[in-house]
C-alpha cells in the first residue's frame, strides 16, 4: 500500500493576545487530529505537514484556524494571535411568573413538572436522536487528554484487558506515546484503518526489529511511514488468519 509520507515537521509557536502570551490554548491539528495546549508562557510544539491546519480554541477567545502554507512550515518559529471574545446576548424579557417574594410560598407554588414554554424561552419539541460521533471527532478528543499520559495509556494500549502482562520499559513507552501523539489517531484510522485502542500494539509492532525509533528520533519521518506500511501489511495478513 502507498501511505503518504511528504515531510512531516514540529512547528514552534506562541500565542498571544495583544500583548500578552495566553496559557491552556487547545491547538488542534485537524488534518490528523493530534492536539497540545500552550503551556503557562504561551508556547507550543505540534507536528504539521503543509496544506495541514491547525485550530486555536480557548474560553476566553474567537476561534482560529490557521493554514500550514510552505511558508509557515519553513518557518523556525511562529507567532498567533487570537482575538477576545466578547457574548452579547440578546435582549432578555424577565417576567414575574407570579413571584410573591415569599421564597417558602412560591416553592410550594412550583408546579411538578415545568418545560420551557413556562418560563417564556424557545427549545426543540421533537424527539432526540443521541449522535454518533465521527473517529476522527473521537480522535481530537482523546488527543486532547494527551496531558495525562496514564489516562491516554490505559485506553490505547487496552491496558485493563492486559493487567497481568507487565509494561515495557517506561522509556520505550514514552517513546511509543510521543510517536502515537505526534502521527495523530487519524493518521492511523485514515492510513491503516485502525481504532483507537489497536494504535498502541500496531506501533509497538512496528518498532520490533526495527530502527523505528531511531529514525523518529532523527526526524526521519519517510523512513518511519515506511515501517508503518510494511508492517501493516503482516499485521493485516494477521487479522485475516485469525
Amino acid at each position: 500500500m502507498t501511505v503518504n509520507a511528504q515531510q512531516f515537521k514540529v512547528l514552534n509557536g506562541k500565542v498571544q493576545n495583544e500583548n500578552s502570551s495566553v496559557s491552556g490554548i487547545h491547538i488542534v491539528n485537524t488534518s490528523r487530529a493530534n492536539a497540545v495546549i500552550t503551556n503557562a508562557d504561551g508556547y507550543f510544539e505540534i507536528s504539521v505537514q503543509v496544506g495541514e491546519v491547525l485550530k486555536f480554541s480557548g474560553v476566553q477567545f474567537k476561534q482560529k484556524e490557521l493554514f500550514i502554507s510552505q511558508a509557515i512550515f519553513d518557518s523556525e518559529f511562529i507567532t498567533v494571535y487570537l482575538e477576545s471574545f466578547v457574548n452579547e446576548l440578546d435582549e432578555v424579557v424577565v417576567k414575574s411568573h407570579n413571584l410573591s417574594g415569599n421564597l417558602k410560598a412560591d416553592i410550594a407554588n412550583v408546579p411538578e413538572s415545568i418545560n420551557f414554554d413556562d418560563v417564556g424561552i424557545p427549545g426543540y419539541k421533537g424527539i432526540r436522536e443521541e449522535r454518533i460521533p465521527s473517529i476522527k471527532e473521537m480522535a481530537i478528543k482523546l488527543a486532547l487528554v494527551q496531558v495525562d499520559v496514564e489516562a491516554v495509556y490505559k485506553y490505547i494500549s487496552g491496558y485493563y484487558r492486559k493487567l497481568k502482562i507487565q509494561r515495557k520499559q517506561d522509556k520505550e513507552f514514552q517513546v511509543i506515546l510521543k510517536i502515537i501523539q505526534f502521527y495523530g489517531l487519524y493518521f492511523f484510522s485514515e492510513n491503516f484503518n485502525l481504532e483507537p485502542d489497536q494504535v498502541y500494539d500496531f506501533v509497538v509492532g512496528c518498532n520490533e526489529n526495527t530502527n523505528m525509533m531511531t529514525f523518529f528520533n532523527q526526524n526521519r519521518h519517510e523512513e518511519v511511514v515506511n515501517i508503518f506500511a510494511q508492517y501493516f501489511q503482516i499485521y493485516n495478513q494477521n487479522d485475516v488468519t485469525d
